[in-house]
């Protein structure tokens, strides 16, 4: 199997692959205010959390030195944050890994699934000024082995190598360009249908389509109009999925979102991404689509819905189109601003198990809780624990070595950030 078919199997494919069954191989807007770590700037499940009003505790503390000091006054923000896991799987499976997930594939066993360090300075756009910035990030942790990018610390993977990895998950240059209401051009290696961060989700586990039908991180440049309050867009070349310093085939493929906003209470999102994506093809085409909505439905209730469709046209056993497809729900009730309540439920169909190593429909239904003890406070305010149960079922036997439809898990994360 080539090396970047492993990395886009790894949401289903790790727990056969490891049982021994081949297969073929920027601000949060008003709509998301009850859900303080969503913001619309991406699909759901990837949406970026938003910059802290109030300094970070780290950059509080810099602030204290000549160098904070100088990093303030540059607009340069140091955060980041921990966090740890553990996963429990009430069907006692094969391997003791949780098939079909990613960062939460470890049964019945504690990790540390990020450390990670950010250095940024965002660029200004209302501004009308000529301004530059960027971003660097820095990842360590048992999550570090699902995203690397083919040519960018790539030796070691799921697959090979230890547990905890190292990787740069971001790693671009941002111009504002005083054109109109302001032009933000991007250049680097950046997420832009998946957010890997944490907060940017409400539950620990993420979808089966988070984990199969997109990619995790982008390699090219992009630029970002804001049209008016309601409209922006964003169009770009990349090298291909999860393709960065290498690239697997001679081609690149083209990227964008369109962002609709009618009112403070609903927002539209509109994904794609089209080009030849597989391993020295440069003819065959792979394409994505992803439809993102969020509705604020009270001050303190808030649904979000996604979907997704994929087809590469050569992507079949035949050599023919693959397709994959699905949709999530979500609801979120902020009970105070110590306790949220949130429930998804998911169905995904890899028709032609391009993405999962199994042609089947994935149904999946989650509930949890995010718990703030300390919301007020200026350093332990960062800190929150999320307890969750979710309930997996698909149509083929895909479960426990593959001899089960299902599987249920109890899970929970704690996240610190600084």
């Amino acid at each position: 199997m080539l090396k970047h078919r492993r990395r886009w199997l790894a949401a289903g494919m790790i727990g056969t692959m490891a049982l021994g069954v081949v297969a073929r191989a920027d601000q949060a807007q008003p709509v998301a205010a009850a859900i303080p770590e969503l913001s619309l700037t991406q699909p759901l499940y990837a949406a970026a959390a938003p910059a802290p009003a109030a300094a970070t505790p780290l950059m509080a503390l810099l602030e204290q030195t000549p160098v904070g000091q100088a990093l303030d006054a540059a607009r340069i923000n140091v955060y980041g944050h921990i966090e740890a896991s553990y996963t429990y799987n009430f069907m006692n499976p094969a391997k003791s890994l949780n098939i079909g997930r990613v960062f939460d594939i470890n049964d019945n066993r504690g990790q540390v699934n990020q450390t990670d360090l950010n250095i940024e300075r965002t660029v200004d756009l209302t501004s009308h000024q000529w301004d530059i910035g960027g971003r660097v990030e820095l990842l360590y942790g048992t999550d570090a082995r699902f995203i690397h990018s083919d040519g960018l610390l790539d030796t070691d993977n799921f697959f090979h190598g230890p547990e905890y990895q190292f990787d740069i998950p971001q790693l671009y240059v941002d111009v504002a360009v005083p054109v109109g209401n302001g032009l933000r051009i991007r250049a680097g290696k950046f997420v832009f249908f998946k957010q890997i961060d944490p907060n940017a989700s409400v539950f620990y586990s993420h979808s089966f389509t988070f984990g199969a039908a997109l990619p995790y991180t982008l390699t090219g440049v992009s630029g970002l109009y804001v049209i008016n309050d309601q409209w922006n867009v964003e169009v770009g070349l990349s090298r291909g999925w999860d393709q960065s310093s290498k690239d697997n085939n001679s081609t690149i493929d083209g990227f964008g979102r369109v962002r609709f906003s009618p009112s403070d209470k609903t927002s539209f999102s509109l994904a794609v991404i089209s080009g030849p994506e597989d391993t020295h093809d440069d003819s065959h085409y792979r394409d994505a689509v992803d439809l993102t909505l969020v509705q604020s439905l009270s001050d303190n209730l808030t649904f979000l819905l996604d979907s997704v469709y994929g087809n590469d046209a050569a992507g079949s056993p035949s050599g023919t189109n693959a397709q994959w497809y699905g949709t999530s729900g979500y609801i979120v009730y902020k009970l105070s601003d110590q306790y949220s309540l949130a429930g998804r439920a998911e169905w995904y169909r890899d028709e032609e198990a391009f993405t999962t190593g199994i042609a089947q429909n994935l149904f999946e239904a989650t509930v949890g809780v995010t718990v703030t003890p300390f919301p007020s406070n200026a350093v332990a305010g960062g800190f929150k624990v999320r307890p969750e149960i979710r309930y997996d079922y698909s149509t083929r036997d895909y479960f426990n070595g593959l001899t089960r439809h299902d599987q249920l898990t109890a899970a929970v994360d704690a996240i610190f950030n600084f």
